[in-house]
């Protein structure tokens, strides 16, 4: 079974894209993987995904 989480994009315009690296980076670790990335309202959006542990 799987489980999924919603994230978005947060920080100051200037270190925004580096802090959404290392956020994405720091899921990675646990286990988590992107299943898609978007826009919307100007917020990048992402959808991860991993296995449930039971």
């Amino acid at each position: 079974m799987k489980e999924y989480k919603f994230i978005r994009q947060k920080g100051t315009p200037i270190k925004k894209d580096e802090d959404f690296e290392e956020l994405l980076n720091s899921y990675a670790k646990t286990g988590w993987i992107v299943v898609n990335t978007f826009v919307h309202r100007g917020v990048v959006k992402t959808v991860l995904e991993r296995d449930k542990k039971d």
